[in-house]
This record gives C-alpha cells, structure tokens and sequence, in this order.
C-alpha cells in the first residue's frame, strides 16, 4: 500500500512538472537559455519569472589552483571577500544594505571549482548587483575581518578533524588520490590555515580572478542587454588570464587497498571508492541510476533486515567534476558483517543484474528527485553551471529522456564495468577488521580470493650483495 501511494504522488508530481514544461514552452524564445560570451567572460542566462533572482559565479580549478601547503587559501580568500565588506561599504554598512534589500551573498569552496552565489528580490536587482560585484572585484579585506573569519575557519577545521564523518572522508580523498589535487582539502587544515596571511590571500586573489576562469549564470527576471552592461562594467577591466592549472588523470581501479586509522569510538566508520564514467559521457546516467538502486538495496539489507548500520548508502557525487568517482558508505559497530553485505550486493547484481521492477520504480522517484531540485532559481543556475563545467550545460536539457530511455542490459553492463574495485579507508577499532573481506575484489566470491592468495607463488627469494656481485 505505501509503495502504491508513492507512485501514485510521483506520478501527481511527475503530471504538474509536465504541465508547467508546457506552459513554459508555449514562449520559447523568452524561455529559452542562452550562453554569451560577454568580452571574454562566458554567461549562461536563463529568463524566469519569479520574483527571486540567482546570480552563481563559478571560478574554474578548485583544490588545482593552489598547493597542498596552501590548502584553504581560495576558500578563505573568497570568505574574506564576501563577507567583510567593500572598498566602498564597510562591513556594517554592506550587510545592513543586504538584510534591508532580502538579499544574500555567499562563498563556497569544492574540489573543482568556487562559488560566489547572490540571491536577491527582482525589485532590489540594481542594488545587489553593486553589492556583488563590489565584494567580487573590490573586496575591502579588512585586516580586524580577515582575522575573524580565519579564525572561524580554523574551528571549523579543528571540528573536522574530531567530526568522524568529516575526517573519514578527507583521508578517503587522500587514499585514493595521493599526490593529486583532490588530495587537498578545500576548506584547509588549522596547520595550513595558520601560516596564511592577509597579504598572501591578496595576491592569491589578484592572480585567481582572471576571465578565463569565470562562469556566470544567471537565472531570473532581468533584461540580458542590461545584465551584459553590467558585467561589462564590474568584470571589463579584470586580466584575461587567472591561475593556470593542468588537468590530472582519473585514478585507477585495478585492485582493493585499505587505508586504516584506529580512534577508540563506539561506531566504526568505512567508505570505499570505486570507479565512475566521465561526466557527460553515455556512461554516466546509468551509473548515477545504478548507484542510487545500489543505496536502496543497501538500505534495505544493512539497516533493515540485519540491523548493521543506521545509514548505510551509496553514491555517484554531482558536485565531483575532473576526476569522477563512486563510493560505498557505512557506520557500524559490525563492519566486518556489513561490508561483507554491502560487496555481497555487488556481487549479486554482477551476477543476476538489476531488475525490470527495480529501473521501472527508480525512474519515476529518480525523475522527481530531479525536477525538485530544479524548483529554485538557485538550484537551476547550479544545475546548468555544473553542467557547463563538466563539457556542455545542454546536457540538462535531455536529462529526463536519457532516464526514460534506459534499460536493465545498459544499466548492467555499465555497473559491471565501474565496480570490480574498491578503495578503502576505514576509521575505528583497527583490531576487529578482517582485511580479507575488505580486499577480496568484488568480481570474486572470498573463498576465490583466498584460493588465489594461496596459489599465488611467493616472491623471489631477494639476491643478497655478494651473490648479486658473483
């Protein structure tokens, strides 16, 4: 009965999306989304009526920008930005113009990119838009403010290190990307934190913001000769150029490794990477499906039917752009019984694959899910500047059909290809883990495993000095 009234609100749901889609089609010109290349910064901008207007501008590299030892600089520098003030309006004064006005502007730091996001009334668009382009370009980067943010930044980081969850997956990050940009964590850690100064956040920032590195959407009621006048006039005179940096190569999968760390908590916590398409690419839709069945199947053999693990799931993360991956999730006090669930699930699908009902339900919840997050100009500026960043915002326009169109054979074939191994890292009691279940690669049973281990022959005896010499 509940399953029936689920589908029955999906379809309710899936039924009003429709006829606002053909409400909004009827005009498409005035609907439609354009890209623009505005003296060499490129603009996407959406027409909406509503009355909340979303201004996102994103800042290409993320964790590539900068160097381990500099983790955090671009999040600091961004936070100093936006919210101690302007050259023009002193903290006091600019936030009392943003709460009189409705209107928001923040920062936000990821592996790939940063954020630099306003929200505001369409009455007010004029005024906030001074406001954001003044933070953007003319940032005050009070000495008193600097210091007040970094050492909220600082807590936050100390917070991260004792928050299970938090440092789980920054060492997840760091087993599976050793050496590499996803390695860094966008936040910072209070040691790298502590050596940044004021002066160095200046010149990072005078070096970061260059056209080349900015994406602009825009999703609102506002005339687009305006909206180009007005970059024009805020961005014209920024350098052609920001901070260059090269894209690295995906990991590979090629076998399990594990990544432990013992801390004496009551609950143990593992997470374990996988492979994942390439954003864009036809691999990629039935992947983010799969997945999300994998989390339901999760929830109901971990949580529900043994009783392992509150929140067991697994992932195909949007906001990861370069250098995608999937990952499997667990909190348990028995983590030697749920991972042995959880890779028993992949196993299974390798061998019997998804079902018919399993793609039929998913499609209608997974659609709905879709279109929620499209509610708000906000999270459709996000939607088309992350689709952008990945290769081509027009992928958002044929989502929905590349999801109807799916069957059980591609979503097989696509899952057997991305999960034969896992990377893991787990966090706890260090002495209850057996290693084995853990390491065994998915496409094998762990009587396989351990068969192989044992016929495996063992390695050359080393040749010692003198016999090397003779």
């Amino acid at each position: 009965m509940n399953k029936i009234f689920f589908q029955l609100i999906v379809i309710s749901i899936l039924i009003g999306f429709y006829g606002q889609l053909k409400a909004n089609n009827k005009d498409n010109d005035k609907s439609a989304v354009q890209k623009i290349d505005v003296n060499g910064i490129t603009l996407i901008y959406k027409p909406s009526v509503k009355q909340v207007i979303s201004a996102q501008l994103f800042i290409k590299g993320g964790t590539a920008n900068y160097t381990e030892r500099e983790e955090g600089i671009e999040a600091l520098a961004l936070q100093a930005a936006t919210q101690g003030g302007t050259k023009k309006h002193p903290k006091t004064d600019y936030f009392t113009l943003l709460e009189s006005t409705g209107t928001a502007i923040s920062a936000a730091s990821e592996y790939d990119y940063s954020l630099v996001s306003l929200q505001c009334l369409t009455n007010y668009w004029d005024t906030a838009w001074e406001l954001y382009a003044e933070a953007i370009t003319q940032p005050a980067f009070d000495e008193g403010e600097f210091e007040n943010i970094r050492g909220q930044m600082i807590a936050a980081a100390k917070n991260a290190q004792t928050d299970p969850d938090e440092h789980l997956r920054n060492i997840a990050m760091k087993n599976v990307f050793s050496g590499k940009n996803y390695s860094k964590i966008p936040q910072g850690t209070e040691e790298s934190l502590t050596t940044i100064s004021l002066e160095s956040v200046k010149r990072y920032y005078n070096h970061l913001i260059g056209k080349d590195k900015l994406l602009l959407v825009v999703v609102g009621d506002v005339d687009l000769d305006d909206l180009v006048l007005k970059i024009n006039k805020a961005f014209g005179n920024l350098p052609a150029q920001g901070i260059a940096f090269n894209k690295e190569e995906k990991p590979i999968f090629k076998e399990n490794n594990l990544r432990t760390e013992k801390r004496d908590i009551a609950t143990n916590y593992v997470r374990g990477y996988m492979a994942a398409p390439s954003l864009g690419s036809a691999d990629e839709i039935p992947m983010r499906v799969a997945m999300s069945i994998l989390s339901d199947r999760y929830f109901e053999e971990v949580r529900t039917k043994r009783n392992l693990s509150y929140s067991p799931y697994a992932a195909f993360p949007s906001s990861i752009i370069s250098n995608p991956y999937t990952f499997v999730y667990v909190s348990t006090d028995k983590p030697n019984e749920a991972v042995q669930v959880m890779t028993d699930e992949i196993r299974k699908i390798h061998k019997e694959g998804f079902s018919e009902t399993e793609l039929k339900n998913k499609k209608g919840e997974f659609l709905t899910q879709y279109y929620l997050k499209q509610e708000t100009n906000a999270s459709l500026a996000t939607s088309l500047g992350m689709a952008e960043l990945a290769g081509d915002w027009k992928t958002t326009q044929d989502f929905m059909q590349k999801v109807n169109d799916l069957d059980v054979a591609s979503l097989n074939t696509v899952f057997d290809k991305y999960t034969n191994y896992i990377k893991w890292t787990y966090l706890g009691d260090t002495g209850i883990i057996d290693e084995n279940i853990l390491l065994t690669p998915n496409n094998k049973t762990l009587e396989e495993y351990l068969k192989e281990m044992k016929e495996k022959p063992a390695p050359p005896k080393p040749i010692r000095r003198n016999e090397r010499e003779h």
